[in-house]
C-alpha cells in the first residue's frame, strides 16, 4: 500500500469536508441576501410575459439532492483498461490518451446516438458519460461524467473527447476519470426553477424576446483540493436569445449563486489528427 498517496488523499479529504461546512455555515449565515428576489411566483412570471421571454415546460419533479464528492482516477500502467486495437499513453497520471490502431467508423455521424454506441462500446466504463457538445468543424464529440446520474458540467478530470476523420472514422480519444463518488448524508432543498429564471432575469441574464429552450439538474464542481473534489447541484439554463444566439447559464440549485464554469475546457489538450 502507498502510505504517503494514502495520506495524501485522506488530508485532501478532510480539508475539502471542513471547507464544504465552513461555505455551508456561510450559505446559512448570509442566506437572506444571496438571492435578489424579484416577487412571487406570479410576478416573475407577468415579468416574462412583458418582456416576451418565454420557457419551456419547467422540471417538476425535483425538490431535494445532496452535495456529492469525488476523488481523481490516476492510471498505473498494470491498470490501463485493454481493448484490442488500442494503443494508450497515460499524461500526467490521470489523463489516458488513446490511438487506434485501426480507426472505427461510426454509425452515423448525423445521429447523436452514435457517438454514445462508440463510447459504451470503446470507451471504459463508457456509460458513466453524456455527451454534451459535438463540433462538425473540428470533428470532435465531448463527453462530461455523470455523478448520481446527473452531468458534472467542465470538469477537467471527467470527460472523454473523441476525434474522428473525414471519412467519419474515430482514430483517438482522450479520457479523465472521476471515481469514490460520495454523497453527503444532509439533503439539501433545491431552489424551483421558476426562481431560478427569477434570478437570472434579475441579473439582466435574460433579456427580452428571448426563450429559455431546457432547464437541467446537473452539478458543478464547488471545491478541488489535491485528489479530492467536491459537487453541487447546479440548474443548466440553456437560452436562445431575439438573435438566434445560444446561451447556457449555471445557477447553483440550493444558495442560487450563478456559477462562474470555465467553458472552454482550455485544460484539454487537443489531439492531434495522426492519420495518414
Amino acid at each position: 500500500m502507498d502510505w504517503n498517496r494514502s495520506k495524501t488523499i485522506f488530508i485532501g479529504v478532510f480539508l475539502i469536508l471542513n471547507i464544504f461546512l465552513y461555505t455551508q455555515y456561510l450559505n446559512s449565515y448570509n442566506g437572506g441576501q444571496q438571492l435578489e428576489v424579484i416577487g412571487k411566483t406570479t410576478e416573475i412570471a407577468s415579468r416574462l410575459k412583458e418582456d416576451n421571454i418565454t420557457y419551456v415546460t419547467l422540471p417538476t419533479n425535483v425538490e431535494v439532492t445532496s452535495y456529492y464528492s469525488g476523488t481523481i482516477k490516476n492510471f498505473k500502467p498494470s491498470e490501463v483498461p485493454y481493448f484490442a486495437n488500442q494503443q494508450t499513453e497515460i499524461v500526467n497520471e490521470n489523463k489516458l490518451v488513446v490511438t487506434l490502431e485501426k480507426p472505427i467508423s461510426l454509425r452515423e455521424t448525423t445521429t447523436k446516438d452514435s457517438y454514445t454506441e462508440f463510447l459504451h462500446s470503446y470507451v471504459h466504463e463508457g456509460a458513466s458519460y453524456t455527451l454534451w457538445e459535438v463540433d462538425e468543424e473540428k470533428r470532435q464529440a465531448t463527453f462530461f461524467q455523470k455523478v448520481n446520474d446527473r452531468t458534472l458540467y467542465y470538469n477537467v478530470r471527467g470527460y472523454v473527447q473523441i476525434y474522428w476523420d473525414e471519412e467519419g472514422r474515430v482514430f483517438a480519444y482522450e479520457q479523465t476519470l472521476l471515481e469514490n463518488h460520495e454523497k453527503f448524508d444532509n439533503k439539501k432543498s433545491i431552489l424551483p426553477p421558476i426562481q431560478v429564471l427569477q434570478i437570472l432575469y434579475g441579473k439582466n441574464l435574460l433579456k427580452p424576446d428571448s426563450q429559455v429552450t431546457h432547464m437541467n439538474l446537473g452539478y458543478s464542481t464547488l471545491v478541488q483540493i489535491t485528489q479530492a473534489q467536491v459537487f453541487a447541484p447546479t440548474w443548466e439554463v440553456r437560452v436562445l436569445t431575439a438573435e438566434k444566439v445560444e446561451e447556457i447559464h449555471f445557477v447553483n440549485a440550493v444558495d442560487g449563486k450563478i456559477v462562474d464554469i470555465q467553458n472552454d475546457l482550455t485544460e484539454m489538450d487537443a489531439v492531434e489528427d495522426t492519420e495518414e
